[in-house]
């Protein structure tokens, strides 16, 4: 292993849980499950299993909705809304164990004004009656019929609403930890609803979940107490934030750095940080390397709970990150999805070999504009992993405990 990559390979501890090394799969959604209720199918099985084989310390599992009640539009995404998803999800828990790495699952509330494909069962809702914003200009080719969706207004959820979500939250928490996970991330971040509550261009709300930063923070914080109260300390509780925007009056670091502090008082043992909405999707897919790792180091110095932060492909440049203390964890998507096996490359010494992904956004384009499973040019392998003998899940002597 070459030295200077050497500080991908520390453990680290989250809450309870140590991990063996620096590099955790991001949460990524690809389009393996069912049809029908989201449920894990053999392919999940065998693309986080050649994941976890592939090196990684920790593998956030991709985002996962907690109820069906509102709009919600990834295709064949997962779901954790009911306890028949335990069972599947108890397989996806083991099969990452076997693979070497610790299993986290990443819980949204639901896309709120940015689910587009809704219907009169399942109405677009919002903190607040304020449309998506969509992009207009430097948009990647491949996602650029983003720019012709006219958005709807939503309708603002009722008390009743936010706290029937908050139960929702924490009853798909307690099937996560029933099916084996660690713990959950919270999905916070890209404009998503959860995020929606957080920032003052979406949130206009006058009651005890709007008004001011100290209430647009509280429904984060209470669903992270509530867990935390729930299932105890030794589960771990993230979550994924956006620490700007990059829309008018949308979220800043100045927002983003209290909300850090205030989750870490509400119990939280990580936070992961990403930018950007769907009003600035070139933020949440960046061209270049390194782009949210300043903003990270900001939210570090305020925080003592661990730092993940995404936007890596160069381990050199992931590796001088964790060493020079802007974060903790460096959180991989696309290149995981070109190279399973880059932190086992990375490791032995030979970076050189990694299968590089080219930033060609196709697997965006399928995944957010297409609602289609995900898949990778570089990669023709990507998505039919269970035909691949090296990914057929199997135990391991070196599962963590």
């Amino acid at each position: 292993m070459l030295s200077k990559h050497a500080p991908l390979f520390d453990p680290i501890k989250i809450g309870k849980h140590e991990i063996k090394n620096r590099v955790a799969l991001a949460p990524t959604h690809v389009g393996t499950g069912s049809e029908r209720g989201g449920r894990v199918t053999d392919q999940t099985l065998c693309y986080y299993f050649a994941r976890s084989r592939g090196g990684v310390g920790l593998v956030i599992v991709e985002v996962t909705g907690i109820t069906g009640r509102h709009a919600y539009t990834p295709g064949l995404g997962l779901g954790a809304a009911s306890d028949k998803s335990i069972p599947g999800l108890s397989d996806l828990a083991r099969v990452i164990h076997w693979g070497g790495a610790r299993a986290i699952l990443q819980l949204t509330l639901g896309q709120g004004v940015q689910a587009f494909y809704h219907h009169e069962k399942r109405p677009l809702v919002g903190p607040s009656s304020i449309p998506a914003v969509m992009p207009d200009e430097d948009i990647p080719k491949n996602i650029r019929a983003l720019s012709a969706i006219v958005p709807q207004t939503p309708t603002p959820l009722a008390i009743e609403d936010i706290r029937r979500l908050i139960a929702e939250s924490v009853n798909a928490a307690k099937r996560a930890v029933a099916a084996g996970f660690e713990g959950i991330e919270l999905h916070g971040a890209h404009g998503y609803l959860l995020g929606q509550f957080t920032s003052p261009y979406f949130n206009q709300r006058s009651d005890a979940y709007g008004g001011s930063q100290e209430n647009r923070h509280r429904l984060p914080m209470e669903i992270v107490r509530e867990i935390k109260n729930t299932l105890g300390k030794k589960v771990v509780v993230g979550y994924r934030l956006s620490a700007r925007e990059w829309i008018p009056g949308g979220t800043e670091l100045a927002h983003s750095i209290p909300l850090a502090v205030n989750l870490q008082e509400a119990g939280a043992d990580y936070v992961s940080v990403s930018q950007g909405c769907y009003g600035s999707i070139n933020r949440i897919f960046p061209k270049g390397e390194g782009a949210i790792t300043a903003d990270a180091a900001q939210i570090r110095k305020n925080v003592s709970i661990p730092v993940i932060c995404a936007n890596f492909q160069d381990p050199d440049t992931a590796a001088k990150a964790i060493e020079e203390g802007s974060i903790d964890l460096v959180a991989l998507s696309r290149p995981l999805l070109a190279d399973a096996s880059w932190v086992n490359k990375v490791r032995a010494g030979e970076p050189e070999i990694i299968n590089k992904c080219i930033r060609c956004y196709q697997c965006v384009s399928m995944a957010i504009v297409n609602h289609q499973p995900v898949r990778c040019p570089v990669n023709p392998a990507l998505g039919f992993e269970r035909f691949d003998p090296d990914s057929l899940p199997r135990p391991s002597k070196t599962d963590p405990d």
